[in-house]
């Protein structure tokens, strides 16, 4: 379990997080959702560690996330982040084996099982700029498993894609999903979460205004708030 605790992030004197509290279980698909500057991003970034809290804490099953072994955490990010002159295949291998976690032939194994699954097996040998974005987010995908990270953040998996390729990278999240693993993705989009989210965390202005699982989200939010974004949305 994650047990978030009054945490809050300010910037400049600017409150990005406004004292969020929460708990969210293991084995679930969580969607920080939420309009642009909402926090959900920010959020992200403090679970990630990749910026700092300015208040509260975050316990991922007893234990400060500042404390987790940076393979314990793994963060897919918007603009994928691969490295532009590596090969798909080394992408998914530098860090494990950087990192002393795998022998490199054990690391290639594992990559090329990956990619099999990810049905990307005959772009091994390629580099970033050869792939379409929809490949390149698989690639990103599995380059984040290579580790077999407890918790998996997804930021804005679908802003750099075709809509029609959602249902896709919806399902390749689907497919991450394991009892014993978290899976929160910053969203601004209905769709994704009305697909494969568990559970709804509802950001507006920094402040969590719905925490609740996606079927109360969708049929019977409590706040103004968040029905006037889901009929925006849907419009």
């Amino acid at each position: 379990m994650l047990k978030i605790d009054n945490v809050s992030k300010i910037i400049n004197e600017l409150t990005i997080l406004d004292s969020i509290s929460c708990d969210l279980k293991d084995g679930q698909i969580v969607a920080l959702l939420g309009p642009s500057g909402s926090g959900k991003s920010t959020l992200l970034r403090c679970l990630s560690r990749l910026t700092s809290l300015s208040n509260g804490i975050a316990i991922y099953n007893g234990t400060n996330i500042n404390d987790l072994p940076a393979s314990k955490i793994g963060v897919v990010f918007q603009s994928f982040n691969l490295f532009p002159h590596m090969t798909v295949q080394k992408n998914l291998t530098y860090a494990p084996v950087k990192l002393k976690l795998m022998s490199e032939n054990s690391a290639k194994e594992k990559a090329d099982d990956l990619l099999t699954q990810f049905g990307l097996q005959d772009k091994s040998d390629q580099h970033p700029a050869q792939l379409s974005g929809g490949q390149k987010q698989r690639v990103a995908i599995a380059r984040t498993l290579m580790l077999d990270p407890d918790i998996l953040l997804f930021d804005e998996p679908t802003s750099a894609l075709d809509p029609e390729m959602m249902g896709d990278v919806a399902q390749l999240i689907l497919a991450s999903k394991r009892d014993n693993r978290l899976i929160i993705m910053a969203t601004h989009e209905l769709k994704i979460c009305q697909l494969i989210a568990d559970h709804i965390l509802f950001l507006d202005h920094g402040k969590l205004v719905e925490n609740c699982s996606k079927t109360q989200f969708f049929e019977n939010p409590t706040s103004m708030r968040a029905k006037t974004f889901i009929d925006k949305m849907k419009l």
